[in-house]
């Protein structure tokens, strides 16, 4: 981790537009030397700064392994966020992090892995697929389940079309199809069919509303899946990062530190409602 209260500088290298509400942004930290010594874990988050504007706590959408840059999806929902979306490459941002808890993937290794996600709750899990991706020999079969609203906001169609090619089960659904969607309609729970390698030897990794996870969590449970297979990235306003200012607490848990991965064990014991 970086400096946990102060913002490093760091450039915007690259912009790519998403959808019509989201973009990637690639960036590099101004100093080589803390670029060097960064690390972080699949799931953790990062507190970026928009000078004047304020900060936001979000994912990291790039590789773990490739740590040159480090790439951040961002869907335009608020004043630090908008601000954002209207820089240019060579603008500078802070950074502050990485933040939280990680999927532990060193644990899941043989194992089946199970990606659910549903409207931008892919972009926390694609540096999960990425490192899953990068290390595939070391794990089972993958199954990745995306679902959002229209067509239009469907995310990351050049990766899901490589993970295809690599024999990753790829399943797409939307809420409201138009006339050349030909893909599947309706929730994500309604992939849940597709799915063919045994629970027992399968780890799940979701993120997304929470009511996705909550059926999610009820409709595997029928499917044989246990409570501690399952594990989900919580998206919550988190101001600080470091469990000080208390605004992500859910119950006697804080998300920026004891989250926002979390097993479904634990989610059973937490007051779970939406932000």
């Amino acid at each position: 981790m970086i400096t946990p209260e102060k913002p490093e500088l760091a450039e915007i290298i690259s912009i790519s537009q998403d959808t019509a509400d989201t973009k990637t942004f690639e960036v590099k930290f101004v100093d080589k030397s803390v670029g060097k010594k960064f690390k972080f874990r699949p799931g953790q988050f990062m507190m970026i700064s928009v000078f004047g504007f304020g900060e936001v706590p979000i994912s990291i959408s790039s590789s773990p392994y490739k740590t040159n840059s480090i790439k951040f999806t961002i869907v335009n929902v608020g004043n630090v966020t908008n601000a954002l979306h209207q820089l240019k490459k060579g603008a500078k941002i802070g950074l502050r992090g990485a933040f939280g808890t990680g999927f532990p993937l060193q644990k899941f290794r043989k194992k089946n892995i199970l990606f659910v996600s549903g409207g931008c709750g892919l972009a926390p899990l694609r540096s999960a697929i990425y490192a899953v991706q990068e290390k595939k020999s070391e794990f089972g079969k993958i199954s990745v389940l995306f679902g959002c609203k229209t067509p239009e906001n469907v995310l990351f169609d050049k990766d899901m079309k490589q993970w295809q090619k690599e024999k990753f089960q790829v399943l797409s659904t939307v809420d409201n199809p138009n006339k050349n969607w030909k893909g599947n309609t309706g929730v994500v729970t309604g992939l849940f069919k597709h799915l063919t390698f045994p629970p027992e030897t399968t780890i799940v990794m979701m993120c997304g509303p929470s009511i996705m996870i909550h059926f999610s969590l009820i409709e595997l449970r029928k499917k044989g899946f246990k409570d501690e297979q399952m594990f989900a990235s919580l998206e919550r306003l988190m101001q600080c990062g470091v469990g000080y200012c208390s605004h992500c607490n859910i119950g006697n848990k804080y998300t920026c530190i004891n989250g926002p991965v979390f097993t479904a064990k634990d989610l059973e014991k937490l007051p779970m409602k939406e932000n």
